[in-house]
């Protein structure tokens, strides 16, 4: 995307704020203008102490202050020449107080909008995070897409508002202090204008420059709180492997390329304002030469000289501020770039316009295959020609190596994944004619990795439910012998369980995770691994929870110990994304193929 489609985009954030840009951007040029009105009056000071007395005929009124002394002429009990004492100063009051009303304004409305832009963005990319496909999170890190929604929105916001705040409120000024300038001496501000083109040649230069190490950056940062992320994800393995210096080196070089971007940036930014001064300076040089040769031939009053040389030293400001704008632009468009990519990032294909209430549970599978890496024909997929059918209420085992295909196949249930060849029907439809929230809502998912919230034990139970039931609540605990540790908890199931469940033992987190699936009530149960980190005392009672889990529902059970898999209704063993054996724990024994070869061996480990 473009750097005109960008902004444009990032402007439009603010369309339905546009009475507040409106006033803001009105209160920010009237800041402007006074600052080139109270210059202005340093004319009127100088000519009216340059006359031979203050109400004498040397010096007359016009303008603003003219205005000023006929009020204050009709109000003040002097005489009119006395009336040049109050009307000076009272001008400069009053635009005293036109500045500090119009920059509280401006100031306020520009962070009130820049906050408000910010935070649409970062909501809008969190929505799109909820609704990616698990494609996405595979190819991407957790600390990149953090960064953004942390970091990059920050720097839109610069991009967005702030620099149309800044061209806004310097233009004003620069424009003010040429219209002061060319009234004063047009001749002398028509040798000024020459001096912009060099200075456009000099911003378009250092922009695309700037744009270049901005995207750097961005990248940077991301790396940066990813290897942040895994480290202190990781910290423990870190620690007992003895990785601290591993990390710490990975870490000293992410924050040294960061450095050295920042450092180019800077570089950058300070050579462009360097320059443009330069230009300035020499400009402003040779203008005091020709401004005294006039004011010497009697071209330029007193005032005037001052006036026009007052105008040109405060021009500079505003004209190093307009070249300084090409920096957080250029930031905030690289970071538009990243934040736009993620906005617009495609979400999980939902195509479906079938409505499914509850489910009768019954699953078939027919020649499904599928591979992870779409991009690369050759790669070698993780199932091919799968064909299973699963009884409504039967329960399935699906065991095998690492890379058979068992976790592959449970994900494509929920439609984690879409299959690339073949289908998958529930009750008879394909699960791509269902609707994605309601296909969903038939499915419990327990696991070994068991995610918990930092929130209430009762909250993480009831999980997804707009309108919990406590009573519902208490019933799913107690069926997944959760209820007693969670009654012996400080506040009972109000209690926090800390970052992911910290707090709580794993057998307490897996017996959680349990009565979460209970309170769901789904028609079908996937069981991945959910007792293999478990101690022999955890798992008996995890077990006892799975068995009353299990009862009355499809159930699709990933293992690796073969011991909790024996009673199952079906075996089905899986080796390189397909169905070696298929039977009960009995006849798949009696055959002597792969179950019984890794049954034995589990067996004789465990002696």
């Amino acid at each position: 995307m473009q750097s005109r489609q960008l902004y444009f985009r990032l402007i439009k954030e603010f369309k339905p704020y546009g009475w507040v840009v409106f006033a803001t951007l009105l209160a920010v040029g009237v800041a402007s203008l006074t600052d080139v009105l109270l210059i202005r009056q340093l004319q009127n000071v100088i000519d009216a102490m340059g006359g031979e007395r203050l109400g004498g005929t040397a010096f007359h009124a016009s303008g603003m202050l003219g205005v000023v002394k006929g009020w204050a002429d009709s109000v003040l009990p002097t005489n009119s020449g006395d009336a040049m004492l109050w009307a000076i100063p009272s001008l400069i009051l009053l635009l005293a107080f036109m500045r500090m009303i119009s920059s509280f304004f401006g100031d306020y409305g520009s962070t009130w909008l820049t906050q408000r832009v910010q935070a649409n963005l970062r909501e809008k990319m969190f929505g799109r995070i909820l609704r990616l496909p698990n494609r996405y999170f595979d190819q991407s890190s957790t600390g990149t897409t953090l960064s953004r929604v942390s970091f990059d929105a920050t720097q839109v916001a610069q991009a967005g508002l702030n620099v149309v705040n800044v061209a806004v409120r310097d233009s004003v000024a620069v424009v003010g202090y040429l219209i002061s300038m060319l009234t004063t001496d047009w001749q002398l501000a028509a040798f000024c204008l020459g001096l912009f083109p060099l200075v456009a040649l000099v911003v378009i230069f250092a922009g695309r420059r700037m744009r270049r190490l901005s995207e750097s950056a961005q990248d940077a940062m991301g790396e940066l709180t990813r290897v942040l992320d895994e480290s202190i994800g990781g910290q423990r393995v870190v620690k007992i492997f003895g990785g601290q210096q591993y990390e710490q080196n990975r870490f000293d070089a992410v924050v040294k390329l960061n450095r050295q971007l920042a450092v180019k940036h800077a570089s950058t930014a300070a050579m462009n304002s360097g320059v443009i001064m330069l230009l300035v300076g020499a400009t402003l040089s040779a203008v005091i030469y020709f401004a005294l040769l006039r004011a010497r031939a009697g071209a330029l009053s007193a005032g005037d000289f001052v006036t026009f040389m007052g105008s040109l030293l405060a021009m500079q400001s505003p004209i190093k501020n307009l070249t300084k704008i090409n920096e957080p632009l250029q930031k905030g468009l690289a970071a538009a770039k990243s934040v736009f990519g993620l906005i617009d990032a495609p979400i999980e294909p939902d195509t479906g316009t079938r409505a499914l209430e509850r489910a009768q549970g019954r699953i078939e599978l027919q020649e499904v295959g599928f591979r992870y890496n779409v991009d690369d024909p050759d790669a070698a997929p993780a199932l091919r020609s799968v064909s299973l059918d699963i009884a409504a209420g039967e329960t399935v085992a699906l065991v095998g190596g690492s890379g058979s295909g068992k976790t592959t196949l449970a994900s494509l249930l929920p439609r984690f994944y879409d299959v690339a060849s073949g289908r998958i029907l529930l009750d008879g439809v394909d699960l791509r004619d269902y609707r994605l929230p309601d296909l969903r809502s038939q499915i419990a998912l327990v696991s070994q990795d068991v995610v918990l919230f930092n929130d209430t034990l009762s909250a993480n139970i009831a999980y997804g439910d707009p309108s919990p039931d406590q009573s519902r609540i208490e019933a799913a605990a107690r069926a997944a012998y959760a209820h007693e540790f969670i009654a012996r908890q400080p506040q009972g199931y109000e209690t926090e369980v800390g970052e992911n469940g910290l707090r709580l033992s794993g057998g307490q987190r897996q017996r959680l995770a349990i009565a979460r699936a209970l309170y769901k009530d789904a028609p079908i149960l996937i069981l991945d691994e959910a007792t293999s980190a478990l101690d022999t005392e955890s798992e008996r009672q995890v077990q006892a929870a799975l068995e009353k889990l299990m009862q009355g529902r499809t159930t699709v059970v990933i293992a690796h110990r073969l011991s909790t898999i024996e009673n199952a209704d079906r075996i089905v063993v899986m080796a390189s994304g397909s169905i070696a054996e298929m039977g009960s724990h009995d006849d798949l024994l009696e055959k002597g193929g792969i179950y019984a070869r890794l049954y034995q061996t589990q067996k004789q480990l465990a002696h």
